[in-house]
């Protein structure tokens, strides 16, 4: 970037003025969402679920699970234990193989829907459950009081005479797996087995409830967040602290990597970011998020952290108009690279699709730390802070001819091409990797071990154009071009 002689005032009125015009939602990490969810000990609720109170026994606590039809979301919860998340490990102790179960519910508000229920008791770590057993709860009369069902359960293990010790149930609001019939809800108050077996630690009368503190940006959608719905709010299961007072004023969003103890092991979960339509349940690269009225030449922010070998910092933009991409820019750098200890701004350009004059209409900005395949988490020590990200209308730098660090002269070519395209370096290319505009690692090639490299990419079916980003690195250098294929 060249040199400018501007006095501080007059830098000052210019980033006051760009971040003023800047239409990116939540630029700053400033605007943070809390909500404290109550949720029951002992279990995982997924969807739209709340505490509520039984209309028949005074003082009787349950769980309420509603159906959103808009998003076509099913509400769900599961009784769990140490193998959490997964079901069949068992949730709860028991003494003794029950054979039937009582539950106490209300369904006069379940509209058009059928509520599923699934049951099943295991011994020790056997992954064979002794009963595995499902039946359906249906809708009461509009204003009916509260209900109880009582079901036989049918012995199925293989082995005669196994005594359980562990159980798990799961309820769902709709029998559809897919989607909802209608806007429903159904009530649980109290789940036991009238041949007196017993469980000390499963909460199955929904009494004992504890807060979870869920944090998120304003107008954003985390990998947490999607851990949230595939998974479910249970309380001391997540932590989605991601706002940071290491800021250069206010507050700054902090990527790292997240790690769940589940029955296989540790899971860890990528670090990222991605603007979200308020409308919509979900956010992706590919869903355009916020308004935009003018062209961009180059996306801007500011970012500081430390990375650990083989991880990446990655912020992409794609932009929209009549929902169709038509412009893309991505910046990105792994440790090889000095990462900044102190807020330092980065910029980079954004490509066009050839022969797109208009203005677009809307873009999506994604924030990843990752590993060194754009897949996976990152090092637990690798940290990134952003903040402050704004869209420019003057460039970054002409790239015709990228010069890296260690003056390596970098070449892709023909630029835009049909596919075919050859990558030319003043030094030994190490490895080589291609992204797509979802952030999504299609292609590499490893230990090249060359000055030169082919690269086929695969041309749009629609006739239109794609924007892909080529990551280069050698022994002493690393470099991102983007190449156009039409």
């Amino acid at each position: 970037m060249s040199k400018r002689n501007i006095g501080l005032l007059g830098i000052l009125f210019t980033s006051i003025q760009l971040m003023a015009q800047n239409p990116i939602p939540n630029a700053g990490f400033n605007a943070w969402n809390t909500t404290t969810y109550e949720v029951p000990n002992q279990w995982m609720m997924i969807g739209s679920t709340n505490k509520t109170i039984s209309k028949t026994t005074v003082n009787l606590n349950g769980f309420e699970l509603k159906n959103d039809v808009m998003n076509n979301v099913i509400s769900q919860a599961m009784n769990v234990g140490a193998g959490y998340p997964d079901k069949l490990t068992g949730g709860f102790a028991i003494t003794g193989t029950p054979a039937s179960i009582k539950i106490n519910y209300n369904s006069a508000n379940l509209g058009n829907d059928t509520a599923l229920v699934i049951v099943g008791f295991t011994k020790e770590l056997d992954p064979i459950p002794m009963i595995l057993q499902e039946f359906i709860i249906l809708p009461d009369g509009t204003g009916a009081a509260d209900n109880s069902i009582t079901v036989p359960l049918t012995y199925s293990y293989p082995t005669t005479g196994v005594v359980a010790d562990s159980g798990f149930i799961y309820f769902t609001s709709s029998q559809g797996r897919g989607k909802p019939n209608s806007t429903g809800s159904i009530s649980i108050f109290d789940i036991s087995f009238p041949g007196g077996q017993t469980s000390t630690n499963g909460n199955l009368n929904i009494e004992s409830w504890g807060s979870l503190l869920v944090r998120k940006p304003d107008s954003w959608m985390t990998s947490l967040d999607v851990y949230e719905q595939r998974v479910g709010k249970m309380i001391g299961q997540q932590d989605y602290i991601l706002s940071s007072t290491e800021a250069r004023s206010g507050l700054s969003a902090l990527l790292a990597q997240r790690s769940i103890t589940t029955a296989n092991g540790t899971e860890l979960i990528p670090a990222w970011m991605v603007t979200k339509d308020t409308s919509l349940g979900y956010a992706d690269m590919g869903t355009p998020s916020f308004k935009v009225n003018q062209r961009y030449n180059s996306i801007r922010g500011y970012w500081k952290g430390t990375l650990n070998t083989g991880d990446r910092a990655t912020v992409m933009i794609n932009f929209f108009h009549a929902d169709t991409l038509v412009g893309s820019g991505m910046f990105s750098q792994d440790n090889k690279t000095t990462v900044p200890g102190n807020y330092m701004m980065f910029a980079e350009n954004i490509v066009w699709a050839p022969g797109f004059t208009l203005t677009p209409t809307k873009a999506t900005i994604g924030a990843f730390l990752t590993d060194s395949s754009f897949q996976q988490a990152s090092n637990v020590n690798s940290k990134i802070w952003l903040e402050d990200l704004w869209l420019d209308q003057n460039f970054a730098g002409i790239r015709t001819i990228a010069k890296t660090e260690n003056n390596v002269v970098m070449t892709c070519f023909p630029n835009p091409s049909n596919g075919n395209i050859k990558i030319q370096s003043s030094k030994q290319i190490r490895n080589i990797y291609v992204i797509n505009t979802a952030g999504q690692l299609i292609q590499s090639q490893l230990n090249v071990n060359e000055n030169t490299a082919d690269l086929d990419l695969v041309k749009p079916s629609n006739g239109g154009f794609t924007v892909y980003f080529v990551r280069i690195e050698g022994y002493d250098f690393n470099t991102t071009q983007s190449v156009i294929v039409k």
